[in-house]
């Protein structure tokens, strides 16, 4: 894979190192190595999704990629500041450094159910967000070090998707109009699929530092998940209003 950054030094005349260059250039390093880090994160999530997915239906999501993912990376730009706000309130207590080890597979799962959910499969790329799901609390459970079990995840993970099923549908129907229905219909579930997916996600990063089960307190997972995915809801329609 192609390097996304190369280290540059900068130098005054006198050949010495200006300050203020050198550590903005730090920070472009820092910047640019984490977003290495994330990419390789990404495709990596990404890989195994494909894997826990039908053949016919992989081939399909991949025939679609490029367009795909340019639409999810807008889908997700788009609603990235207006959620933020939302999830830092909700994550208070977790560290800093395990936030930043969460985010990459929070966002890797994000971005992988952004893309699916762009992707031209009617009526059936909600569904196809459980494998995501699961992959995405299997790796969480092993940041913290905890035990995960795929049967029970499975089975709260089909549950949850409910909530995002209502809206979705809509995408769904318009997906079999022509042209400018599939665009529509990819732009609602991409959304949905993507929102679905970081709520699950930060909802299990913070019972997992709270040394809660989800499994064992499934109705305290399920009570702050409906929680979250109402107020991220609310205000996407704040922002529509506008």
């Amino acid at each position: 894979m192609e390097k996304l950054f190369k280290k540059r030094t900068f130098t005054s005349k006198m050949g010495r190192p200006k300050k203020e260059k050198v550590e903005d250039q730090v920070k472009i390093e820092i910047s640019n190595i984490d977003l290495e880090q994330s990419e390789n994160e990404f495709e990596s999530f990404f890989s195994e999704v494909l894997k826990r997915l039908p053949q016919k239906t992989a081939t399909t999501i991949l025939n679609a990629y490029d367009k795909s993912r340019d639409q999810a990376e807008r889908t997700l730009d788009k609603s990235k500041n207006q959620f933020d706000g939302i999830f830092e309130a909700f994550l208070e207590g977790v560290d800093e450094e395990t936030r930043k080890k969460c985010h990459k597979t929070v966002h890797a799962a994000s971005l992988t159910a952004a893309i699916i959910g762009s992707s031209p499969i009617p009526f059936s790329d909600a569904f196809l967000l459980v494998p995501v799901q699961l992959t995405m609390m299997a790796r969480l459970h092993k940041i913290f070090g905890q035990s995960w079990s795929e049967s029970l995840g499975k089975s709260l993970s089909k549950e949850l998707l409910v909530v995002g099923l209502g809206r979705s549908a809509v995408g769904n129907i318009l997906k079999f109009i022509p042209a400018v229905g599939t665009i529509a219909g990819a732009a609602i579930n991409a959304t949905v699929a993507s929102s679905v997916t970081e709520s699950l996600g930060w909802v299990t990063v913070k019972m997992l530092n709270d040394g809660e089960d989800i499994f064992e307190q499934a109705m305290s997972f399920k009570g702050q998940y409906h929680a979250l995915f109402k107020s991220l809801q609310n205000s996407s329609k704040s922002v529509n209003k506008k």
